[in-house]
């Protein structure tokens, strides 16, 4: 994800939306999606984040839902 999307959202990361998280790009979280992962949504949607938690390691992806749906309408 670009900063500067980031920081027209208002979101730095430290921000309360994306702690606790690792913040990737669309392409990578839609490919994490498809993956044999096992992985749980945790999304925070009044931040307008899209979130996936791997349930064997513990971690948390997050990206702007903004650019996520960016070209798929």
């Amino acid at each position: 994800m670009e900063a500067a999307t980031m920081r027209e959202a208002g979101f730095s990361r430290a921000s309360s939306a994306f702690s606790g998280g690792r913040v990737i790009g669309a392409a990578e979280f839609r490919k994490l999606l498809v993956s044999h992962r096992r992985m749980v949504r945790v999304d925070r949607r009044a931040e307008q984040v899209r979130g996936l938690q791997d349930l064997d390691t513990g971690e948390v992806f997050l990206t702007d839902e903004r650019r996520l749906l960016e070209g798929r309408r």
